[in-house]
């Protein structure tokens, strides 16, 4: 059984170019990779926004980049336009001190969602988690702090 299955394969590559073999791959890849993202859980949510997050993995075939990314989506319940304020704490694997703390500001329109997708480079819309094609810093633990709203005049 294992013979024939081998012959099939080898008779298949004959039969198709390599190249095209590779090709049709990529686009299959690439079409996964946007149904990749995992299911939006809820981070955080009070009467005017609510900021939500996903684990998704993204891939950039032509650059050669696999990362694990989180990313986030701010929704806007009002009608009327607001800042959201929040602080990013995140602790990496190769780090023996303080967690990596920065500050951020998103700005809603009435009624609007904002959200990553894996081709933001908005670094407020999301975080790195990890390299999927090899070993380097991850993510071991992320916050969002300090989370407030306010209204825009």
């Amino acid at each position: 059984m294992a013979l024939s299955c081998a012959t099939a394969i080898i008779q298949t590559l004959k039969t198709y170019n390599v190249k095209n073999i590779f090709l049709s791959l990529s686009i299959l890849l690439c079409s996964l990779s946007a149904f990749a993202t995992g299911e939006w859980k809820t981070y955080f949510k009070n009467s005017e926004v609510e900021i939500q997050y996903c684990y998704t993995d993204c891939h950039d075939i032509p650059n050669g980049l696999h990362q694990q990314k989180i990313l986030l989506r701010f929704i806007n319940f009002g009608t009327k336009p607001v800042e959201v304020f929040y602080t990013k704490e995140l602790t990496f694997s190769n780090s023996m001190t303080k967690p990596d703390v920065r500050e951020f500001s998103v700005h809603l329109n009435g009624g609007e969602t904002l959200a990553a997708e894996c081709e933001t480079k908005d670094s407020r819309l999301y975080i790195f988690s990890k390299q999927l094609n090899f070993n380097s810093t991850s993510l071991k633990h992320f916050e969002l702090k300090d989370i407030s709203v306010k209204a825009i005049q």
